[in-house]
C-alpha cells in the first residue's frame, strides 16, 4: 500500500465524518473528496484503487456511525457484535458510485467521470435507500442539515439535491486545485480569478452561496411567529419517560403505564388542562397481556383520557393472532396457549381519542420500515429460516411488517387534525414520509427509543434527520423519545422546544397544522430518479465505445 495514497484517503474520510451532524464542520463536506479524487484523476494505472476508496468511507462510517455499537454496560452483545461488523461492511456499499466513476473514466475520459460523478454517487444514493436492507444514514446531503439557511431548498429537491450539490462542490473545488497546481506557488492564489480557473472558482462560491437567497425567502415565509398567529393549532404535550431500555422488557408494564400516565397528568395540570393530544415514545406499552396486545382492551388509559378529554399517541406493542393458520404469513410464530394457532408481533402505533370521538379507536399503525437485522432479518419471507438467527436478548426482534401506511386522526374537543406516525428509523426515509403528507396529514410524530444509544451523539444525530423531513415536508414535527432527544421542530428545521435528556420530564407546545404541499411531497424522488438514468445511459453507452 502507497502510504502517501493512504493518507489522502484517510484525510478524505475523517473529513467528510467531521461534516456529518452533530459536528458542526458542515462545510468540510465541500471539499472532503478532493483529496481522493485528486488522487486518483493524477494517476490512470493506480494499483489497489478499491482498497483507498474502502478506506475514505471506513473512517467516514466509523466517526458518524461510531455508535451503533452502543458500548453501554449493559449493551446486548448482539448489538455490540453488529455494530462492529457494520463499520467494516457498510463501506464496502461505497465502492459503487466509484466503480461508476472507473468505468466512465476508462470509456470517456477523465472530465466526463468527474462531471457524472456526482450524477452516479446520487443514484447509489437513491439505491442505497431501498428495500429491506437498505441503510441511507450516512447520505452525503445530511451533513448540511445543520447549515440552516442553506439547506432550505429541498422543500423542492429533496435531501438529494443537497447531496448534488455538495458533491458537485467537490468537483468544482477539485478543478480549481488543479488549474492552480500548474502555476507557480507565488502567483497560485493571485490567479483564483484569472482564466480558466475563475468559471470554477465562481461556480464553486455559488454553490457554496446560491442556496442561501432561498434560505431567507423560507424564513419568512415559515416564521414560527407568523404561522401560529395564522393557521389552526393544537396543543402537544411530549412525554419522556427515561426508562433503561435494557431492563424494559423484564419490568412490569402496567407500572410503565401509570409512571407515563403520572407524567402526563403532571404536565396537563401545569397547563391548566390546555392539552389535546400527549404523545408517548416508541413501544411505551410493552408486551402486557393477551387482553391488551391483541384484545387492545386498556381502560386504566382509556379512562383517564375520556376524564380529561385528551387524545394519546403512543407506541405499542401488538400481537395479531391468526386464527385460521392457512392465513398466517411463513414468518408467524406458535402460539403458545395453542399450537395450531401463529401470532405476529408488530411495532406499532396507537391512537385513542376520548368518549364521543372514539368511533374509529383503536387507530393503528404498524412499522414498515424496519431496523435491518435489529429488527427483522431483510426478506426473511423468502429465508424464514433466518428468522431466528439474528436475535436480541431484551424481547424486540423479528418483529412483522406493515402493509399499510396512512395519516391517523386526532379529535377531541374542536380540535382535529390527522397525523403522520413515524416510527424510528423510518424517518431516515423521505420519500416515506412524503406519503403522509399525501394522505393529508397536517404534522408529523416521530415515536423513537433512542435509549440504547444514551451519552453518544447518536440520538442527536438521529433527531437532526427529522430536521430534513420537516424542511421537505413543511410540516412540524412532534418527536418523542424514551431517554431524548425529544422536541418540537418547526418547518423550518428548528428546534421550537426540547426536553432535557436523560430526564423524567414532559414538555408541551402549541403546534401550528399546516396543509401546503411542497414540490418534493408533490414529486418525491424526481432528481434521483433522473440521476440513475443518467447513470445507465452512460454505463449502456460505455459498452459501445472504444478506449479513451
Amino acid at each position: 500500500m502507497d502510504k502517501r495514497k493512504a493518507y489522502f484517503a484517510t484525510l478524505s474520510g475523517v473529513m467528510l465524518g467531521l461534516a456529518f451532524p452533530p459536528m458542526p464542520l458542515f462545510l468540510l463536506a465541500f471539499v472532503a473528496l478532493v483529496p481522493l479524487l485528486w488522487m486518483f484523476g493524477s494517476n490512470d494505472q493506480i494499483k489497489r484503487k478499491y482498497l483507498y476508496v474502502y478506506i475514505t468511507f471506513f473512517f467516514y462510517h466509523t466517526i458518524a456511525n461510531w455508535w451503533i455499537a452502543s458500548f453501554q454496560r449493559e449493551t446486548d452483545p448482539f448489538l455490540l457484535g453488529s455494530g462492529l461488523a457494520l463499520c467494516f461492511i457498510h463501506p464496502l456499499f461505497f465502492l459503487i458510485p466509484f466503480w461508476f466513476y472507473f468505468a466512465i473514466k476508462k470509456k470517456f475520459g477523465k472530465n466526463a467521470a468527474l462531471w457524472t460523478f456526482p450524477i452516479g454517487f446520487l443514484a447509489f444514493e437513491y439505491l442505497h435507500s431501498l428495500g429491506e436492507a437498505s441503510y441511507p444514514w450516512l447520505t452525503i446531503g445530511y451533513t448540511q442539515v445543520q447549515n440552516s439557511m442553506w439547506v432550505q431548498f429541498i422543500d423542492i429537491t429533496g435531501i438529494w439535491g443537497a447531496s448534488l450539490l455538495v458533491l458537485y462542490g467537490n468537483v468544482l473545488c477539485l478543478k480549481v486545485v488543479e488549474h492552480l497546481q500548474k502555476l507557480p506557488k507565488r502567483v497560485r492564489l493571485r490567479n483564483l480569478w484569472e482564466l480558466p480557473q475563475r468559471k470554477y472558482t465562481i461556480s464553486f462560491m455559488s454553490v457554496l452561496l446560491l442556496p442561501y437567497i432561498y434560505g431567507v425567502y423560507s424564513y419568512g415565509k415559515y416564521n414560527h411567529a407568523k404561522l401560529l398567529e395564522k393557521s389552526p393549532k393544537i396543543n402537544i404535550a411530549l412525554i419522556q419517560p427515561n426508562i433503561n431500555p435494557w431492563r424494559k422488557w423484564d419490568g412490569n408494564p402496567i407500572e410503565q403505564i401509570y409512571y407515563h400516565l403520572a407524567l402526563q397528568d403532571s404536565i396537563y395540570k401545569s397547563h391548566n388542562g390546555n392539552i389535546d393530544l400527549a404523545i408517548w415514545s416508541e413501544t411505551a406499552i410493552p408486551t402486557v397481556s393477551l387482553a391488551v396486545n391483541w384484545g387492545h382492551f386498556y381502560p386504566y388509559i382509556t379512562d383517564e383520557l375520556n376524564n380529561k378529554q385528551i387524545s394519546l399517541l403512543t407506541g405499542f406493542t401488538e400481537y395479531y393472532l391468526y386464527t385460521d393458520r392457512s392465513k398466517a404469513p411463513i414468518t408467524a410464530r406458535q402460539w403458545l396457549l395453542d399450537t395450531s394457532e401463529r401470532y405476529e408481533p408488530f411495532n406499532a402505533a396507537l391512537l385513542l381519542n376520548p368518549i364521543p370521538y372514539e368511533t374509529d379507536n383503536p387507530q393503528l399503525y404498524r412499522k414498515s420500515r424496519l431496523t435491518p437485522f435489529g429488527e427483522r432479518f431483510p426478506y426473511v419471507d423468502l429465508i424464514p429460516f433466518a428468522q431466528n438467527w439474528l436475535r436480541w436478548g431484551v424481547g424486540i426482534s423479528s418483529w412483522g411488517i406493515g402493509r399499510k401506511q396512512y395519516a391517523l386522526k386526532v379529535q377531541n374537543k374542536d380540535k382535529f387534525a390527522k397525523i403522520g406516525t413515524i416510527i424510528c428509523i423510518e424517518s431516515i426515509y423521505p420519500e416515506f414520509v412524503t406519503r403522509f403528507v399525501r394522505d393529508g396529514a397536517h404534522l408529523l410524530s416521530v415515536i423513537t427509543n433512542d435509549s440504547w444509544y444514551d451519552f453518544t451523539y447518536g440520538p442527536r444525530q438521529h433527531y437532526l434527520m427529522a430536521v430534513a423531513r420537516a424542511i421537505e415536508t413543511r410540516r412540524y414535527i412532534a418527536r418523542c423519545a424514551n431517554s431524548g432527544v425529544t422536541g418540537f421542530i418547526s418547518p423550518l428545521g428548528k428546534s421550537v422546544l426540547e426536553a432535557q435528556q436523560y430526564t423524567a420530564t414532559a414538555i408541551a407546545s402549541t403546534v401550528p397544522l399546516m396543509k401546503e404541499r411542497t414540490v418534493y411531497v408533490q414529486l418525491p424522488d424526481v432528481l434521483p430518479m433522473a440521476a440513475l438514468l443518467v447513470s445507465i445511459i452512460y454505463i449502456v453507452a460505455g459498452f459501445f465505445r472504444r478506449k479513451e
